[in-house]
């Protein structure tokens, strides 16, 4: 279908004036809409900002108002339509067509100069209301981002838009931004720029999970094991990790990965059918038992990050065992409420 429309509106804007040409041009970078903000920074600050076109380099020096005029003539002609501070294609293919008309080896440079100039004159408030459209413009010029410590830049922007997109549980939108992050790192990010790569990785599987992508969910753990550091930082991995076998129906894997996680943070777990299994729980109990309402209500919050960790992967596990050993159910509970008494209530308690 573009083969033929897009043609036919490639050939509609070459007859526009040539400014109007470069401003569409432009617009298809940014996408299917622009607002007048972004138009004026361009206009403002982007005289550095050169088109390719025929091979000669052109700068664009028009003033605001003419150039609103310029893109009156889109707008007359259908291509664009204005709605309130929004210039807006009239259609998809229209946006296509446009964005054709450049270069294919000038588009990668195009975006990087777009995202930058964007990122640079934009106020903080600002860059976080256009922080996707600043990390998708960078990451679409991403080839042409060379230097190191730019790149290293650009792998905790995409953290950062990856994480309001978790946010907004647009969780195929936040992928792309982890994935992206990723790709930034240099050689030896592990080394280098340690907890930049733990984070953008472990956040990227638990994204994927969302997304149903197990077998990149799979991936990303073992590379995050391979190089964490501490156990501590393996545990929202482990976590995810357990997710997703219970989501896929391997719930007897989860629940025996769950157990030996969970031995190595030195807990112990007594055969179910032992005696001391037993006194432990009727311990626990009695402690319970004891309690007033006003020494069971003051129960502090838990502080202790590693615990609480713990105590995610204790009940996850626990949960998994409800449909394979079950006989382990009564210890992990009653190791969930000995660690709530003893270091706090966290959202994972149960009580």
């Amino acid at each position: 279908l573009f083969d033929d429309v897009g043609v036919l509106m490639a050939e509609k804007i070459c007859q526009l004036p040539l400014e109007c040409q470069q401003t569409i041009k432009l617009l298809a970078c940014l996408g299917s809409k622009c607002d007048e903000s972004i138009l004026t920074l361009f206009i403002s600050k982007g005289g550095h900002l050169k088109w390719e076109i025929g091979g000669k380099a052109r700068k664009r020096k028009t003033e605001h108002n003419n150039q609103y005029l310029v893109l009156d003539f889109a707008v007359d002609e259908g291509l664009l339509k204005k709605e309130g501070s929004n210039y807006i294609f009239a259609h998809d293919q229209i946006q296509h067509a446009a964005y054709s008309l450049i270069p294919e080896d000038e588009r990668g440079l195009m975006h990087k100069k777009i995202g930058y100039l964007i990122l640079e004159n934009s106020s903080n408030d600002r860059i976080e209301d256009l922080l996707f459209l600043i990390a998708d413009q960078l990451n679409r010029g991403g080839m042409c981002i060379v230097e190191d410590r730019r790149r290293t830049a650009l792998a905790k922007l995409n953290l950062r838009a990856g994480k309001k997109a978790m946010s907004e549980a647009t969780f195929l939108r936040s992928a792309s931004y982890f994935e992206a992050g990723i790709g930034m790192l240099c050689g030896d990010h592990w080394e280098e720029y340690y907890d930049l790569s733990l984070r953008l990785h472990s956040l990227f599987a638990e994204v994927q999970y969302c997304n149903g992508c197990f077998e990149i969910v799979g991936e990303i753990t073992t590379i995050v094991l391979n190089h964490a550091k501490t156990l501590e930082d393996k545990l929202p991995i482990y976590n995810t990790l357990l997710r997703s076998l219970g989501s896929q129906q391997k719930v007897q894997s989860a629940v025996e990965i769950g157990i030996s996680v969970l031995q190595k943070f030195g807990f112990k777990f007594p055969s179910p059918n032992n005696s001391d299994a037993v006194a432990n729980l009727l311990r626990t109990k009695a402690i319970l038992e004891k309690m007033t309402e006003s020494e069971f209500l003051s129960i502090r919050k838990m502080e202790d990050s590693e615990k609480e960790s713990a105590m995610s992967i204790l009940v996850i596990t626990a949960f998994y065992t409800f449909f394979v050993k079950q006989e382990y159910i009564p210890i992990l509970l009653t190791l969930a409420l000995q660690l709530t008494l003893k270091y706090g209530i966290c959202n994972e308690s149960c009580i």
